[in-house]
């Protein structure tokens, strides 16, 4: 409690009793949409409000992110009933303002928020953070004036001054949720989480480009949600209930991708005791997604090149052509343009799988989508493990926020699990639970005037660290790196892990 609250002069008992249930219900671990409704419905209820809403102020717009009325229900396009007016004023002026009759007062009684309901009463305080008001708290009576005193006045500016900083974090988690639900609708977008503008526009270019068989090329760095974006394609296309067989090329010695997938004939080589399919066959009617595809051994790509042009293959030792209906989707986090340039890829199979690319940009350039994705991801992790999930305390998320994440999305989703893993059930989490690389991260690095550390050195500090928090089980791990437990392995030896 402020040191307001804690004066006798400036509040009676029952303004006291109004200020502990909001302190208790500042401690209650709630969710943020729960923590925000309660609040709000505390003030409504104290102040003889009929509606009220939380209103954050938004790149120049008012928006309204939880608004209830006296009963305790939720009300619908709240913005447009509000006095954008008011809220622009307490957002200036940095205090709370008290109006006794709009409908009577010049510069309001004009307006069609107020004319149109017939708003008599108008409480309005803002919530501020860093010299700045990020919200305001927007109560009203329709049908009585002077609704409200000098004393609610003061009370509701205590109440939004004790709930600020759980609040920020609220009122952007609500703003994200609110674009991401402008951007991508109700539809499928394959479980990819955004209020970014250009990720959604490469979601709806995915959509539409779905419906074709056109080989498509998704690049991005490491960790960005490739094979995510590529079940997306998946779910919207033709082949959807069909087979979706996928390869890492980067994560097979190159002495066996051959036989992985072409497949082979008994015989062909030390070892191979019967006919064996490869993945390509295993397509058949459906979907091959070759990631890192950049890495694919020179020597494959003819042959991979006949494929996409005729569909048909030989298995490895065999004479006989087969054929196959497939379509491939490859994935990488190279340029392959400029790898075949440099002739390490070959130039007709680059404009072959290139036929449609989607390049997805790193979570660095989409940072109002580290709230939503970090939210998410305590969510998902904390139901798997039966908990509450834990809540991101303003200091946390604003040190996410500036985060550059080299490992992108992959990155920020372990770095939750972690939190999950070491956080007991609903706590908060604050700032000096972040990794020490969050927390204080390279100057240099940050700054982008040095380029990041090698992929492999990134994924050998990824698997390490998530090792650590299984203590050893590398099931749990592969698990939480997203990947199989076969895949991890074979990372492992490429990384000289053991």
């Amino acid at each position: 409690m402020t040191k307001a609250a804690q004066s006798p002069s400036l509040f009676n008992q029952s303004e006291l009793q109004i200020l502990h249930r909001t302190a208790l219900a500042l401690l209650r671990e709630a969710e943020y949409g729960e923590l925000t409704s309660a609040l709000l419905d505390i003030a409504i209820e104290a102040m003889g409000a009929d509606r009220g809403c939380i209103v954050a102020h938004d790149q120049g717009e008012f928006r309204a992110t939880v608004s209830r009325n006296f009963f305790g229900n939720s009300l619908e396009n709240a913005e447009s009933e509000v006095s954008s007016t008011i809220a622009a004023q307490v957002v200036a002026a940095q205090r709370a303002i008290l109006v006794d009759d709009a409908m009577a007062t010049s510069g309001l009684r004009d307006r069609s928020s107020i004319r149109r309901f017939g708003v008599r009463s108008l409480l309005c305080a803002p919530l501020i953070s860093d010299s700045e008001a990020f919200a305001v708290v927007y109560l009203e009576n329709r049908g009585v004036t002077s609704c409200f005193t000098a004393r609610h006045e003061r009370l509701l500016s205590e109440i939004c001054a004790m709930a600020t900083p759980r609040l920020k974090t609220a009122v952007e988690l609500a703003l994200a949720k609110q674009r991401a639900d402008e951007l991508l609708g109700s539809g499928d977008n394959g479980g990819i989480v955004t209020c970014d503008t250009e990720l959604a526009r490469l979601l709806e270019m995915t959509r539409q480009v779905a419906k074709t068989d056109l080989p498509i090329l998704i690049q991005g760095e490491t960790g960005t949600g490739k094979e995510l974006l590529a079940r997306a394609l998946l779910r919207h296309s033709q082949r959807a209930h069909g087979p979706f067989v996928v390869l890492n090329c980067g994560a097979i010695p190159a002495t066996l991708i051959e036989s992985e997938l072409f497949g082979s004939t008994r015989g062909a080589f030390t070892g191979a005791t019967h006919d064996r399919i490869g993945m390509i066959a295993a397509a058949n009617r459906g979907t091959l997604f070759l990631d890192e595809i950049g890495e694919l051994p020179l020597e494959m790509q003819p042959r991979l090149l006949r494929v996409l042009q005729s569909g048909e293959f030989n298995r490895l030792g065999s004479t006989s052509t087969e054929t196959v209906d497939v379509r491939v989707i490859a994935a990488t986090n190279k340029d392959v343009a400029d790898e075949a340039e440099a002739g390490n890829f070959r130039r007709d199979l680059y404009y072959r799988i290139a036929a449609v690319t989607l390049q997805i940009p790193p979570l660095r350039e989409r940072r109002d989508d580290i709230a939503l994705l970090a939210e998410h991801f305590l969510r998902s992790y904390a139901r798997r493990q039966g908990k509450q999930p834990p809540q991101l305390q303003p200091k946390a998320l604003e040190l996410l926020r500036a985060y550059r994440f080299p490992g992108n999305v992959r990155q920020l989703e372990f770095e939750m699990a972690r939190l999950v893993a070491l956080t007991p059930s609903g706590a908060a989490i604050g700032a000096e639970m972040l990794s020490e690389s969050i927390r204080n991260p390279d100057p240099q690095l940050e700054s982008g005037s040095v380029p990041v550390v090698p992929l492999s050195e990134m994924e050998r500090r990824l698997i390490r660290e998530t090792l650590l928090v299984t203590k050893g089980n590398r099931t749990q791990a592969a698990e939480m790196l997203g990947i199989s437990r076969e895949g991890l392995r074979t990372k492992m030896l490429r990384l000289g892990l053991t």
